[in-house]
Formats: C-alpha cells, sequence, structure tokens
C-alpha cells in the first residue's frame, strides 16, 4: 500500500478554498445563487439594504461593540528566519464576547487562539499552536461618540513546541479608546504584559502592544481601514510594525450576517529572525446580533 503524506501547505488549501468562495461572494457583486439537490435555491445576498446592514459593519468597526461576532482571520507571513527564507500561514480564532454586568456597564472578552503552519523557519517546518491570549475590558454601556474600555490581560503556552511561540505565561492590562464621528472610528487598542513565569527558551511576555486604527464605513455596508499591529519587546529592545490595509463587506447568508476582508499588509520594522516585507490577511466573520 502506498501512503501519501499531506503536508502543511495542502492541509490549508480546503479552508483556503472556502474562504475564497465567500471573498468571491463578497467582492465579486454581493450576491450569489446555489442549487441544492433537492433543486431549492440558496441566496446568499447584500442583505436588507441600507440602515441594518450598515449599522452592524458600523459595529463590526468597534473591537468591544455589544454584539457576538466570531472571527477567523487567515493571515500569511514571510521573510521569516535567520535565513529570511521562511513562511507562516496562520488561523486566528478570535471571539468577542460581550457580558452584561448592570445597565451602566460591559464586560467584553476576547481570547485569541492562533493555529500555524510554518515552513522552512530554521529548517523547521510544522503545524501548531501559538501561545492564546484572553484580553478583557470594562466598558460603559452607552451610545457616546467616544468609547473606551480597561480590563485584565492574560497569555499563556500552549502545548505546541518553542517554534511556534513564547513558552512564558503574561500577565497585564487591555485598553482601547475609540472615536466615532460619523462613519469613522478613530483610535487604539493594546495590551501591557509583564512576565509571571515560564521558560525563557522563545522570547518573552515583558511586551508592549499598540494597534491604532482608522476606519470608514459606506452605506453599502463596505468598511475600509488602517491600522498597524505593533509590539515591543522590553528585553530584547525590538519592535514589530506590521500596518495592514484591509477592505470589508458585510453580506448576509440566508439571515445569518457574515463580513468578509481581504487584504494585504507590509513590515516597516520586524523583531530579529521575524518577517519582513509584504504579507497578506483575509477574514471571515460571523454576526450574531444581541
Amino acid at each position: 500500500m502506498t501512503t501519501v503524506k499531506t503536508t502543511s501547505i495542502e492541509r490549508f488549501l480546503p479552508v483556503g478554498a472556502a474562504l475564497a468562495t465567500g471573498l468571491l461572494l463578497a467582492f465579486g457583486g454581493g450576491s450569489a445563487l446555489a442549487q441544492t439537490g433537492s433543486g431549492a435555491s440558496v441566496a446568499a445576498t447584500g442583505g436588507p439594504p441600507g440602515a441594518e446592514a450598515r449599522a452592524l459593519a458600523d459595529k463590526l468597526a468597534n473591537p468591544i461593540a455589544n454584539l457576538i461576532s466570531v472571527p477567523f482571520q487567515f493571515n500569511y507571513d514571510r521573510g521569516i528566519g535567520q535565513d529570511q527564507e521562511g513562511h507562516v500561514w496562520s488561523m486566528r480564532f478570535q471571539p468577542v464576547i460581550p457580558l452584561t454586568v448592570n445597565k451602566e456597564w460591559n464586560y467584553i472578552v476576547r481570547p485569541i487562539v492562533p493555529v500555524e503552519w510554518v515552513r522552512d523557519v530554521n529548517g523547521f517546518s510544522g503545524t501548531g499552536v501559538g501561545p492564546i491570549a484572553v484580553e478583557t475590558f470594562f466598558s460603559p454601556n452607552r451610545s457616546d461618540d467616544l468609547i473606551w474600555g480597561v480590563g485584565p490581560y492574560l497569555s499563556f503556552p500552549s502545548a505546541s513546541g518553542p517554534e511556534y511561540g513564547s513558552k512564558q505565561w503574561g500577565a497585564g492590562v487591555s485598553f482601547v479608546a475609540l472615536l466615532r464621528p460619523g462613519a469613522w472610528t478613530i483610535g487604539l487598542l493594546g495590551y501591557q504584559s509583564w512576565n509571571a513565569g515560564g521558560s525563557e527558551i522563545a522570547g518573552t511576555t515583558n511586551t508592549t502592544y499598540w494597534q491604532p486604527v482608522v476606519a470608514y464605513v459606506t452605506k453599502n455596508a463596505w468598511t475600509f481601514s488602517l491600522n498597524t499591529e505593533s509590539s515591543y519587546n522590553w528585553d530584547v529592545h525590538r519592535a514589530s510594525n506590521p500596518m495592514n490595509f484591509i477592505v470589508s463587506k458585510l453580506l448576509y447568508l440566508d439571515k445569518l450576517p457574515v463580513s468578509f476582508s481581504l487584504g494585504a499588509r507590509y513590515y516597516l520594522s520586524s523583531t530579529p529572525g521575524g518577517a519582513e516585507g509584504w504579507g497578506g490577511r483575509a477574514t471571515v466573520t460571523f454576526v450574531f446580533p444581541k
């Protein structure tokens, strides 16, 4: 019997194909029609015209909005390793879960679970889970142009090897502040993490992360956003600064709102052995209004 080995790239292809189908719906005109085996039609449309779709797209531009969203974010980075020949495909599962504390306050929980497909990074290739983080925010439950939140931050190593990230625990504080004049969202999200124990073999968690963002939502539920996802490690005194330009479109698959995003990223600077140059991002976000 002949055994066929499946590479990391091949395992990624079915997921990529499904994502590409959704992106074609989003960026290929906003509607598609598929036939079921019984001959019934299932439509994916641009959703209710006007206010409802635009309002949901506007809420998605707010990282601590009072609605449940489940994003699956796919990234491609290159130029990794000492020889800069490595590549990493990653999928970040990062749901946003708002909890009501009382009439005046919400508590927003944002766990982040990264799965990585690593190719030729310092001679290593494999698939594993990176460090898992939990960002939380206490935020006032009101509709103002100024939105803010602050809360505990925690990160902990996965069971995968050091090739996928730090093996230290981290603890600190998450923060966000946004101005939302009209169709714009302008603000900053970030966290400060300190080492809470663990091995330094794959780096430390003494890190400051900041994500300035500017986003604009159109009346047709298109979103154009520009941000950086910058981090500074206080032990190696080096920063990583990828800049992302993302275009998103909110559609309705039957009655379920789904946002499809596609964009490019460029590393303005990176840590030793980190990603360099151009990369890409695509995201599918399932939205569950409360």
